[in-house]
This record gives structure tokens, sequence and C-alpha cells, in this order.
């Protein structure tokens, strides 16, 4: 147990390299990837005077939802990129049941790539008192001005979220992710990539594979598990690290129990 307010351990490096090489009878298999040489946009609206939760459903492509305090619809407008040669093999609903509004908006491509690949950005217009529960695939996205909870299951792609009241609970694979003002408890579980969270009235619990942890003015208590990177706390009103694997570690202004079991 340490109730010091600042620690810091060295920095410890690890190179790591891998190689792996998989052969079945000689056989190599290569698939060509479709080229988005077509695009296309739409807009959907909803009457979102009954409605108060949101779930999405998206494959590739960007992803931006905005609450608005003057909205009374939900609006989604949709960049569609396809290949010309299959330019509806795509899906791009929004429905409702109950008080829980749907959209879907993925191509039906078995296979994602990078660069010019078929995909779809969407860019949704919310009531701002809306829980969120979000199925994404990849691609970067972006979340602000939410006063509900917020429920994240994310393949791969930049993640931002600022300015949400409510619980954010996050399960990411790879990618960046950047929290600020975040008005209840904040759980990550995440693969690979930096995380960068500023401003939870709440604890906060994450546990990283990989990448630089930097957390700072959490009003509750922080648990941390991780794997590699450096690990920055500051201004927190506890802290418990389960492990800190490799990196260096710093912490500073820790108004609570302050506990290191590895």
């Amino acid at each position: 147990m340490f109730t010091r307010q600042s620690f810091t351990r060295p920095l410890t490096q690890i190179s790591l390299a891998l190689a792996t090489m998989s052969m079945l009878s000689g056989c190599i298999v290569v698939a060509a990837p479709s080229s988005a040489d077509f695009h296309q946009q739409k807009e959907l609206t909803l009457s979102a005077s009954s409605l108060k939760k949101l779930e999405v459903e998206a494959g590739a492509g960007s992803l931006i939802i905005k609450g608005s305090e003057q909205a009374t619809e939900i609006i989604v407008t949709a960049d569609i990129y396809t290949s010309s040669s299959s330019s509806e093999n795509y899906e791009f609903e929004l429905s409702e049941s109950g008080s829980t509004a749907f959209i879907i908006a993925k191509n039906n491509n078995s296979i994602s790539w990078g660069g010019n690949s078929p995909r779809i950005d969407i860019v949704v217009s919310i009531p701002t008192r809306m829980m969120l529960e979000i199925n994404d695939g990849s691609g970067s996205m972006v979340i602000g001005n939410i006063i509900g909870s917020v429920d994240i299951d994310d393949g791969s792609g930049e993640i931002q979220l600022n300015d949400i009241t409510g619980d954010v609970t996050i399960k990411d694979g790879s990618g960046k992710i950047t929290l600020t003002e975040i008005d209840g408890n904040l759980s990550i579980d995440d693969g690979s990539g930096s995380i960068y969270a500023r401003g939870i009235t709440g604890n906060a619990n994450i546990e990283d594979g990989s990448g630089d942890l930097t957390v700072s003015r959490v009003k509750g208590t922080i648990i941390i598990d991780d794997g590699s990177g450096d690990i920055n706390v500051e201004d927190a009103g506890g802290l418990k690290i389960i492990d800190s694997g490799s990196g260096g570690l710093k912490v500073n202004n820790v108004k609570g129990d302050f506990e290191v079991d590895s």
C-alpha cells in the first residue's frame, strides 16, 4: 500500500518480434479487394418523441453521433461507397421498436479492406437525452453531447468521446481512445492503442493490452490492469494498479488509497 502523492518507476523497454507462417497443402489463396468507385448519399429521419435509446450496427466506415438539445428527431446522413459492379450491395436502415431506434449501416462484402474499399460513413443527429449502444466494425468514431449511458463494442479505429453524462463502457480491439468530460463511471477493455481520459466524475476501470495510458482528473478510484506501455495518472480519488506490465509509471496527487500489486 502506497500513500505518497507521487510515484515514478523507470522505463523498461521490451522489444518483441513475431513471425508466423501458415501453409496448407502448398496452396496460397489471395482474395482481390473491391474498389469503391461508386458514391451515393442518402438521408433517413425518424421522430424521436417516444424514443429513449439508439442502437447502431455499423460495418466499415466512420461514425459521428452528435446530441442536440433542440433535436426532436433522429437524422442519419450516409455517404455510401461501393463498387460500381455491386452498387446496391449494402444495408442502410433506420427503424424503431418500442422506445428503441435502430440504425444498420454496413456493406455486404465478406472481406474488409483499408484504403479505397467499400464503406459507409454516417453522421447521426439525435436528441441529447438518449442512451447509446454501438456495435462497430472498423473506422473512426466521434460521439459528443449525450445525456445517457454509452456502450461501445468496436473492432478497430480511433474513438473520441466528449461531454457524456452517463456511464461509458468500451470494448475495443485496436485504435486510439480519447475521452474528455465523462459525468459517470468509465469501463474500458482495450486490446491495443493509446488511451487518454480526462475529467471522469465516477470510477475508472481500465484493462489495456498495449499502448500508453494517460488518466487525469478522476474523482473516483482508478483501477488499472495494463500489459505494456507507459502509465501516467494525475489527480485521482484513489488508485489501484493490478498489473502495470512493462513501461514507465508516473503517478501524482492521489487523494485516497494507492495500491500497486505488481
